[in-house]
């Protein structure tokens, strides 16, 4: 299996998080969690304890439908598009639209406010982003903003707060 690819989990994969079907090992369910969209199997192999160890487990977690792979070029930067490489002549592509001075609309908005519980707590975070990920409107989301403002304090700090509230909460749609 290629070391640079990248997992992202499915609506499968966070649903079976919470279910707990029975096919899904301790093991399996671990690296369910860690897998995140920016980790390469390289670090997930170290995250393992062991050289090779991630592959053979996200195959059985591909075939269940609870992650997808892409290539990547590791865990700070976007999945490459399919074809092209790193330093190549496409740009890399971004899940996400530019930032931009004003409200968000609510599916990008959860979407942001998702990246951001991962990439600051990453597996720590899980419950709080997959309770990101059920909001189903503004209300919900404007709703989850203390409990997301607790979670990023008590596992980073107030400063990490600080930073979500202007990068992210600033931009949120209103209830």
């Amino acid at each position: 299996m290629d070391k640079t690819a990248v997992f992202s989990k499915t609506d499968e994969g966070r649903e079976a998080l919470t279910s707990r079907p029975p096919g899904l090992t301790p093991r399996l369910r671990s690296l369910l969690i860690m897998t995140d969209g920016k980790r390469t199997v390289a670090e997930l192999d170290k995250m393992l304890g062991a050289d090779g160890a991630a592959g053979p487990l996200l195959e059985q977690l591909v075939a269940q439908g609870w992650v997808q792979g892409q290539a990547g070029t590791g865990p700070t930067t976007p999945p490459l598009a399919a074809g092209t490489e790193a330093g190549g002549g496409q740009a890399a592509v971004d899940t996400l639209p530019p930032f931009v001075e004003e409200t968000w609309p609510f599916p990008d908005a959860r979407r942001r406010v998702v990246r951001f519980i991962n990439d600051q707590l990453g597996p720590m975070g899980e419950t709080l982003a997959m309770r990101v990920e059920s909001c189903k409107n503004a209300t919900d989301l404007q709703a989850a903003l203390p409990r997301i403002r607790d979670g990023l304090r008590n596992f980073k700090s107030s400063a990490t707060v600080q930073q979500f509230d202007q990068e992210i909460a600033a931009h949120l749609p209103t209830a």
